[in-house]
């Protein structure tokens, strides 16, 4: 067994993004350099949908992917590519923006609101890659059940069970 020293412990600060939405910001702008390729990370929980339901109205991507995936809730999505749709309980929606890409993300009012958002920075030669987006729906995910959880795999691979393959940074999003 390796041991490995923790290098630096990172509490999330609430915020207010996009058009008014309330949300922990647990990565971002101060921790770039130590958690690279992860930019941001953003978590939403909420049952008040005057917290959320202003959403980020459209606004550029450029050199990242943005993944976001619901717990709870209900999101409609569009980017200026002309894809749109809408994910829900248990659902994601990953957008490559490679070399720019316009978005907006509109969470619905619901009961609870509770999900991510988190900011992957692309290797230099991949920066320009066309956009892409995709949903992942409930079916594209795996899970495992263990004793203490429900695990799902959303990206990559645990314990045998798949989720969808990245299409640029290889890991596992559980």
């Amino acid at each position: 067994m390796t041991t490995r020293k923790i290098k630096k412990l990172t509490t999330g600060q609430r915020t207010i993004d996009g058009a008014g939405v309330h949300l922990v910001r647990v990565l971002g702008h101060d921790t770039v350099m130590d958690y690279d390729p992860f930019l941001m990370l953003d978590s939403f929980d909420s049952h008040n949908p005057t917290d959320y339901i202003k959403g980020f109205p459209i606004h550029p991507h450029r050199g990242i992917e943005t993944i976001s995936y619901l717990v709870q809730g209900e999101m409609t999505h569009q980017d200026s590519l002309g894809n749109k749709g809408t994910i829900r309980s248990g659902e994601s929606q990953w957008m490559t923006a490679g070399s720019g890409i316009m978005h907006q993300e509109m969470p619905q009012a619901s009961k609870h609101m509770l999900g991510v958002q988190l900011w992957l920075n692309l290797p230099q030669k991949e920066k320009m890659t066309d956009p892409t987006y995709f949903d992942i729906t409930g079916n594209m995910i795996g899970s495992k059940k263990t004793d203490n959880a429900i695990i799902h795999v959303l990206a990559g691979e645990y314990d045998s069970i798949k989720g969808v393959e990245p299409p640029h940074i290889k890991g596992n999003y559980l």
